[in-house]
């Protein structure tokens, strides 16, 4: 017997025995696993490879929930303490490990204007709120050439640690109400998880039809695939009553569910939506069949050796090979498939490294595996440490600057003898306004920064969102000003803001937005949060007290000539209430035709500052033209063309030249910088005043750059 004063030593935790696995699972890891790095790959026929996201959703959901509701049913609690030093042990060590090595190669590798954007995404990955980020950059629309997250895969993980933060205290208090009720724990349990899972099951239905770009990473559409295998602990004492060949019936369905999603679905189908049960249902079959009938064949197929490794090693997989990819990509966009091919096996060879030398010794680390406050310290600094990376890295990227112009941007274009004719006229020698400079402004790595001003100030309404901004905000211009003028369309015509507020405290005019990411002013061909958006914002319009003077209108990609009749029906309100149209040019993208087509215009001159020859591009001509030349011609509106100071010249000077002025043409894919839109101030004012739009004698306007504005 031991003296009080004795110590006993605490007892030595072993890693489990392949054994004490459940072999289907371990291989439902590995066709998981090996789903999303096909895809990612880019492996032909795995088009629906991405939905291996949604088999470890099931996975997770009832491997954590068999835990829990052991430990309930045991102990008549659950200890939160030990079951989040549980999931630090087990997710933390790895995941910092690539989040520690992403940092670092992405501080090394990437331009300097990339930095603070991955910084922000490694820091939200750290705290496992990163799909809400890369959420809200869905629906960004001027982020359209945004290229992919080197943390982005870590969206999964930021899901299912948000549902562990709820489903445990959903357990707790279900285990609260028993008692108090004296109700039986697993059939109460059942119908509040089955409220749950019918509730984001409908939602991510919705929300997939309305905005499948951010429905795609959102939690709330996601939770319903977790709880899906949450379901199945709660039923495993009606699945083990089920004869054996059901189970049998039951693994074979489910296989053949999983293998469909894989050759059936692709990107174009939106996601998650219903189409997610195909995958989700199946992989809940198969782990049904086992809790049947653990011996069943396809078990004993999912848990031969090789797939047994795989998915030991899945998670450090999972992780490692997506910045390994990504890298490849941006390092060589043109490796084929076989270097892509030898970049997973590398991924391979890691995550077997990661599990060994990091993974299993902390996660079975005695004292850490005895002392649930040790493991949370652990975690503490584990975070805190990618965190500090992570903010070291977006400290390291150049600031957006209100720089003082040393050229004229759009003005250099234009011949001063024409600024007072109607006519106005390029420069005998435009080449000169394209010339190299070593400092055009703004910084090549911050100009996809440089955004106008109704965005800046929070007035463009997301693709997500059918709302309004309050009525009385988002006004520009002069504030006392007799006329008033709408601005609505998509994000092509809100890049005018800031040159329409200074032409509007010029002319009098009260410029209000409603301009909204995505949706052209039309009530067809757009999702149907764009549609409601429209046809809600055509009868405020129309209603005679909210009716405007002047409507101005543009849009930019994915609208067919076809849409007019819904761009006039969506116009027609307004005009019968005396307002007039004016339509905008859109603008083209500038695709640098002298580096790999992945390469955004911004990046190729932060990286070519010596000599940007390779960053000018070919003309294409802007989506939205056509639509918006069409409209105007059928309601006799004023048409007013800026591409000719945006791309001058292109035959004689061989293409758009992505400086001009000094100033740089593009922020960011089709989209004006800020800058330059100030720069075009004069030109737009004095083509207004051409068609009849503005009223300012030509002679009176002010030739010079405006100062950015400051509200």
């Amino acid at each position: 017997m031991l003296s009080p004063t004795t110590t006993t030593p605490p007892p030595r935790v072993s890693p489990p025995r392949p054994s004490a696995l459940r072999g289907d699972i371990e291989g439902l890891r590995a066709i998981a696993v090996l789903m999303v790095l096909a895809f990612h790959v880019g492996l032909p026929g795995w088009s629906g490879g991405f939905a291996g996201v949604d088999v470890f959703f099931v996975i997770s959901g009832y491997l954590i929930t068999s835990q829990l509701v052991r430990e309930a049913q045991r102990d008549g609690r659950v200890s939160l303490v030990r079951f989040y030093a549980r999931r630090a042990r087990r997710l933390l060590p790895a995941a910092t490990l690539v989040l520690l090595a992403t940092t670092l190669a992405g501080w090394w590798l990437l331009p300097r204007g990339r930095h603070a954007d991955l910084g922000s995404e490694v820091l939200a990955a750290t705290g496992y709120v990163v799909n809400w980020l890369l959420s809200a950059r869905e629906v960004d629309y001027l982020a359209e050439d945004q290229l992919p997250s080197l943390v982005q895969h870590y969206w999964s993980l930021s899901v299912e640690e948000q549902f562990y933060v709820l489903w445990p205290l959903l357990i707790i208090g279900v285990l609260w109400m028993t008692r108090q009720l004296r109700l039986r724990l697993l059939p109460t349990l059942t119908v509040v998880l089955g409220a749950l899972i019918a509730a984001s099951a409908v939602w991510s239905v919705v929300h997939t039809a309305e905005s499948p770009g951010t429905a795609y990473f959102v939690t709330t559409t996601r939770v319903w695939e977790l709880g899906l295998g949450a379901l199945l602990v709660l039923l495993t004492p009606l699945l083990r009553r089920l004869p054996r060949w059901s189970s049998v019936l039951a693994a074979v369905l489910g296989l053949v569910g999983i293998a469909a999603t894989v050759l059936a679905i692709s990107t174009s189908t939106p996601w998650p939506g219903s189409a997610a049960g195909l995958p989700t249902f199946s992989t809940a079959l198969v782990i049904a069949a086992g809790i049947t009938w653990q011996a069943n064949p396809v078990a004993g197929l999912l848990g031969l050796a090789p797939m047994r490794f795989l998915g030991g090693i899945s998670y450090g997989l999972y992780l490692w090979h997506w910045p390994a990819l990504q890298f490849l990509a941006e390092l060589h966009p043109e490796a084929r498939l076989r270097v892509r091919l030898l970049v997973a096996l590398l991924s391979v060879l890691l995550a077997w490294a990661t599990l060994h030398l990091v993974e299993n010794p902390i996660r079975y680390n005695t004292t850490l595996a005895t002392r649930p406050s040790a493991a949370l310290r652990m975690a503490g600094a584990a975070m805190l440490t990618s965190a500090v990376a992570a903010t070291a890295l977006w400290a390291s990227a150049p600031a957006l600057e209100d720089d003082s112009l040393s050229g004229q941007g759009g003005i250099e274009l234009i011949d001063p003898a024409s600024r007072a004719e109607a006519e106005l006229r390029l420069v005998r020698e435009p080449e000169a306004a394209t010339r190299h400079t070593d400092s055009p402004v703004p910084d090549p790595a911050v100009v996809d920064k440089d955004i106008s001003l109704a965005y800046r100030e929070g007035c463009q309404v997301t693709m997500a969102s059918d709302k309004f901004k309050p009525r009385s905000g988002c006004w520009f211009g002069d504030p006392d000003g007799d006329m008033t003028v709408a601005v609505v369309g998509d994000s092509k015509m809100e890049q005018w803001s800031t040159a329409l507020h200074f032409i509007g405290q010029a002319e009098g005019w009260r410029v209000k937005f409603y301009t909204k990411s995505a949706c052209g002013f039309v009530d067809e061909g757009r999702s149907d949060v764009c549609h409601a958006y429209n046809r809600e914002l055509s009868q405020l319009l129309g209603d005679g007290e909210n009716t405007p003077d002047l409507i101005f209108t543009s849009m930019g990609q994915g609208y067919p000539l076809k849409a007019e009749d819904s761009f006039v029906r969506m116009l027609q309100p307004a005009l019968d209430r005396g307002a007039e149209a004016v339509f905008v040019s859109d603008t083209p993208g500038l695709h640098p035709r002298g580096v790999p087509q992945e390469t955004t215009s911004f990046d190729c001159l932060d990286s070519h500052r010596e000599d940007y020859t390779d960053c000018w591009s070919d003309l294409d001509t802007p989506n939205g033209t056509p639509l918006l030349k069409a409209t105007a011609k059928r309601l006799d509106a004023a048409y007013v063309d800026m591409l000719p100071w945006i791309c001058p010249d292109p035959e004689a000077l061989g293409g758009c030249a992505p400086v001009v002025g000094e100033v740089i043409v593009n922020r960011q894919g089709g989209h004006l910088s800020g800058t330059y839109v100030r720069s075009l101030v004069p030109l737009l004012h004095h083509e207004l005043v051409r068609h009849g739009v503005a009223e300012t004698p030509l002679e009176d306007i002010a030739w010079e750059v405006p100062a950015e504005p400051q509200f």
